[in-house]
């Protein structure tokens, strides 16, 4: 062995979180963020609270009829992220409405961007 070497300890057991944990902190921000803007239904969500406030049932029409428990799944993603604000209404009956934050709606814009780049290169293959 070289003497500059030092021989590998072996590694301790780690939890499955502790190790993903130190996966996602390896990450760069842009893949961590396409983990989240790559699932199903999250770029059409972040599309349809474009400069509105919608309840729950108006984003599913919205989205062509997405699977509730899905839908749902998604805006709680979402809300983790600090891209939509979630606001209950006590109300009679009582609804739940979502809005894009600072930050929606800075990605907002930036899926836009995304937007007219694919119009104008990956429309025309």
């Amino acid at each position: 062995m070289d003497p500059g070497l030092t021989p590998l300890s072996p590694a301790t057991p780690r939890s499955r979180a502790a190790r993903r944990a130190e996966a996602q902190r390896a990450e760069s921000a842009a893949t961590a963020a396409l983990n989240v803007l790559g699932q199903k239904w999250v770029l059409r969500i972040i599309r349809a609270l474009g400069g509105c406030t919608q309840r729950f049932c108006e984003l599913q029409d919205a989205l062509g009829g997405a699977n509730s428990a899905t839908l749902s799944q998604r805006l709680k993603l979402l809300e983790d992220e600090g891209l939509i604000e979630r606001h209950a209404i006590s109300a009679v009956p009582p609804w739940v409405e979502y809005t894009l934050t600072a930050k929606g709606d800075d990605l907002r814009a930036a899926i836009t961007g995304i937007d007219h780049w694919a119009e104008r290169w990956a429309a025309h293959q």
